[in-house]
């Protein structure tokens, strides 16, 4: 369960002849039994928080706030991506849904505000479990903030050109373009944090987790020197990254190579919806592209799901899964971060990479198996390439993940039917910049410092 906690503080102001007043009531009243003597239980201070006891509330209050944040990016690069279409009336849907992305008062803005909220938090979780490490009701806590400090950083990385890391009034100076790669460090030491921690206090789940998202972020880094600076597809797409393969087999070693196992973040009536069903399934401002399904007359509602799988000609059960699951939970549907799938991908793009389709071709086919497909053979007659089946199969496996197919399309040179000529998204590598919000208050930026 998560909850967001709030902090208030109160101030009292004493403004002329109101003082006289104020005190003379207190004295009239002094008799009724201290009717005035009362304490504002919404008021919670910095000190209270400072207990062991809140560590479990701060950690969930962190998990929260990145599940909104990052369920907001989902759908936001989802509309950028061909994944989804913009159908109804928010400016920045429109925007992004065309191509445009570096519009500051556009959809960069929420998105870093809510991700710098995010990242805070998860940093104020950490703080307060460490100084209370030994004394934790829960002791998975310090593991799982660290985890999700981890995934909060990656994210920044994967999405933003440039960022600012401020403390409450502290303000911190852009990173700078050329050195937001550095945010996946920072990733990568909150993760192999969580790691160690998860270990320690036997929390099995979080320790895979944090295992297969090092793998993620290493390969994710290795991603982004491929397309920065934005501007062209690579001419050499594929990752090939030693510290994210030995991490993705290692995981794949323990789990089994069929097994399909995912973490996610969750949502419910008793915590959050999920950004995404908001959006989609209860508003309906987007749509999912025709591209993958068949829309109703009035293009908004999935009839069926009608994308193809190459070797069995039906339907891909991996998409017609997703999407089928993720209307048929409305608002609650829940939200991979990394998955066995994905390492597997990992696994074999880098063996296409090195040029061995052997092995690449065997975790493509453990996918399949997952997904109950039929196995791929590239000497078939009229079989598509291995890197054909590598873009299909994380096509269809890391649909609606945050930021997946956005990067997929840019590095394999793939525009999106409904994106402008000369837009932002076709030069290829093109991600969200400093918000507004930022540009008008940071002293930094405004150069006031």
């Amino acid at each position: 369960r998560s909850e967001t906690m709030h902090k208030q503080q109160n101030t009292q102001r004493w403004i002329g002849s109101r003082w006289f007043a104020v005190g003379a009531l207190t004295v009239a009243l002094a008799g009724c039994s201290n009717l005035l003597d009362v304490e504002n239980p919404n008021n919670v201070v910095q000190s209270d928080l400072e207990d062991a006891s809140s560590v479990n509330a701060m950690v969930n209050g962190a998990l929260a706030m990145a599940a909104g944040a990052i369920g907001d990016v989902a759908v936001s690069t989802s509309n950028l991506s061909d994944e989804l279409e913009h159908t109804g009336s928010q400016n920045w849907a429109a925007e992004l849904n065309v191509g445009s992305i570096t519009n500051p008062e556009g959809r960069s803005d929420a998105l870093f505000n809510s991700l710098s909220s995010a990242r805070w938090m998860s940093e104020e979780a950490i703080a307060i479990a460490e100084q209370f490490s030994t004394e934790l009701t829960t002791p998975s806590d310090l593991a799982r903030a660290y985890l999700i400090s981890g995934i909060v950083y990656m994210t920044i990385a994967d999405n933003f050109e440039d960022f600012t890391f401020s403390n409450r009034t502290e303000v911190g100076p852009p990173i700078g373009a050329a050195n937001m790669h550095t945010v996946y460090d920072i990733a990568l030491e909150r993760l192999a944090s969580a790691e160690a921690e998860a270990n320690a206090r036997g929390a099995t789940n979080i320790a895979t987790a944090a295992r297969a998202l090092q793998a993620r972020t290493h390969w994710a880094k290795a991603v982004w020197g491929k397309l920065n600076p934005a501007g062209s597809a690579p001419g050499d797409p594929l990752v090939n990254n030693s510290q994210a393969n030995t991490l993705a087999a290692q995981v794949i070693g323990s789990l089994g190579a069929t097994s399909d196992w995912s973490w996610d973040f969750t949502y419910g009536p008793a915590t959050q919806n999920n950004p995404q069903g908001s959006w989609i399934n209860s508003r309906q401002e987007f749509a999912f592209s025709p591209l993958y399904v068949q829309l109703d007359a009035a293009g908004r509602s999935v009839v069926e799901v009608t994308y193809p799988d190459p070797i069995d000609g039906t339907v891909d059960p991996a998409i017609n899964e997703t999407i089928t699951n993720f209307i048929d939970e409305f608002l609650y549907a829940s939200l991979p971060v990394v998955s066995a799938r994905e390492l597997h991908l990992i696994l074999a793009e880098g063996a296409l990479a090195a040029g061995n389709t052997a092995e690449a071709v065997t975790h493509i086919n453990h996918v399949r198996a997952i997904k109950g497909s039929s196995p791929y053979d590239p000497s078939a007659a009229g079989a598509p390439s291995a890197l054909e089946m590598l873009q299909h199969e994380r096509l269809v496996n890391l649909f609606f993940m945050p930021t997946r197919r956005i990067t997929d399309q840019y590095r394999f040179d793939v525009d999106a039917p409904s994106w402008a000529p000369g837009s932002d998204a076709t030069r290829n590598g093109q991600m969200f910049i400093i918000g507004q919000s930022e540009n008008v208050s940071n002293c930094y930026i405004l150069g006031t410092c």
